[in-house]
């Protein structure tokens, strides 16, 4: 890939070194963390526990977030959906929680929030599977490069939105625009966008 591809990357990465560097955790330079005489693991854990833990939280807070109102559009039970907002819900405020002492954990939050939407930004959409579970469907994600996953989606759209097919009622211009919305998807993943 060419450079310009990995720019925003690059960008986005150097803001955060940037924070980094200029806020060090708890309002202690850096010079007196790296000549403190305690142990690195001691350290290690440290930031892990000062930037790790609300990069997590965060991620998990966006993955749970964007995953229950895809998982709802499945007919899915309202406590299951109810159970993932109130998780996703409990990592983002464990995410604040790891910042109330400072700006430190700001880097660690604002990554996990990038890595989050990231990873659901490739998610197309999520399909049962037909199998049981525990006498509970099973569904799985489809991947936005899963072509043939993709033009089965499709299908299914455009047949729930034909007129009596599959005996599913033709809602609105929604299930429409969405079978469309699908079928400039799959145009986009032939050409490679």
């Amino acid at each position: 890939m060419k450079l310009r591809n990995y720019l925003p990357y690059l960008l986005a990465l150097g803001a955060l070194a940037a924070l980094i560097a200029l806020f060090p955790p708890f309002q202690v330079t850096w010079r007196r963390f790296f000549e403190d005489s305690a142990p690195v693991s001691k350290k290690l854990g440290f930031l892990l526990r000062v930037y790790a833990l609300p990069c997590a939280m965060s991620f998990f807070a966006i993955l749970l977030f964007q995953l229950q109102g895809r998982v709802a559009m499945l007919g899915i039970a309202q406590s299951s959906v109810f159970l993932m907002a109130l998780l996703g819900s409990g990592c983002m405020m464990a995410a604040f929680r790891t910042m109330v002492s400072g700006v430190g954990g700001v880097p660690g939050y604002a990554l996990g929030m990038a890595l989050g939407y990231t990873l659901v930004s490739r998610i197309h959409s999520i399909q049962p599977t037909g199998h049981m579970l525990l006498g509970k469907p099973m569904a799985r994600i489809v991947w936005r490069g899963e072509i043939e996953a993709q033009m089965l989606a499709a299908a299914r759209l455009q047949e729930r939105s034909a007129p009596g097919g599959s005996g599913q009622r033709n809602v609105s211009s929604n299930t429409s625009n969405s079978a469309k919305n699908s079928s400039l998807s799959l145009a986009r993943a032939d050409a490679g966008m």
